[in-house]
């Protein structure tokens, strides 16, 4: 069945327009990502067949390849499918956390365990402490398996937007490799002399493996 023959109050399109986004299941939403099937399958079958075999948080890990592995799922279904999951996630993790109060480089770990662990390309993120106990966690940069690079005027730009009193940085390293690199140690010392003369802390600096993690603070180096 096309999805041009289903009653025009039950296409996702239509469901979207008429009751908002939070009606739609996770396959309607996909559904009209993909926007158009094939000659043998609709966009809402396509969005079925994707999640039969991926859970949502497995999908936002599937490479281009494996997604164009799905008959009817090309180049471009495929990249639109990446695209709107890393819109997502960056507008997930670009968010205020309130009344959370950070005491040591565990708590860093714990909360951004889950974003660096695992991840194949290295990935920055700065959390940013202000004086009301509130937290905004955001990404700053993604490179690729061994670039370590820190934009320090994002950095401080971010937290002079966001009157914040503390910075933590946190980086994965997707070599499983713990500790910090000269590149590493030398942007990590140049962001904390510049947030001090701007009578900010850099607080903290951690190194995210799925072997654990390092603190910058812990061992001295801030």
């Amino acid at each position: 069945m096309k999805i041009k023959d289903i009653a025009s109050e039950n296409r996702p399109l239509e469901r979207l327009e008429n009751n908002g986004c939070e009606a739609l299941s996770n396959v309607e939403l996909l559904a009209i990502i993909i926007n158009r099937g094939t000659k043998e399958t609709n966009a809402i079958d396509l969005a079925n067949i994707i999640f039969n075999k991926y859970s949502l948080e497995n999908l936002e890990n599937c490479t281009l390849t494996e997604l164009r592995q799905i008959k009817g799922i090309g180049k471009v279904k495929a990249a639109q499918i990446k695209a709107v999951l890393e819109l997502h996630k960056r507008f997930s993790v670009n968010k205020k956390e309130v009344n959370l109060k950070i005491y040591n480089p565990q708590q860093v770990y714990e909360i951004l365990k889950g974003d660096l662990e695992n991840k194949t390309q290295e990935i920055l993120y700065a959390i940013y402490l202000r004086g009301d106990n509130t937290i905004t966690k955001k990404i700053i940069a993604m490179g690729t398996y061994d670039q370590s690079y820190i934009p320090h005027k994002e950095i401080i730009a971010f937290a002079l937007k966001e009157n914040a009193k503390g910075i933590i940085l946190a980086h994965n390293h997707p070599s499983g490799f713990l500790e910090p690199s000269k590149e590493d140690k030398q942007s990590t010392q140049k962001i904390a002399k510049i947030a001090k003369n701007l009578d900010m802390e850099l607080i903290d600096h951690i190194i995210i493996t799925h072997e654990g993690f390092y603190s910058f603070r812990k061992n001295g180096l801030v």
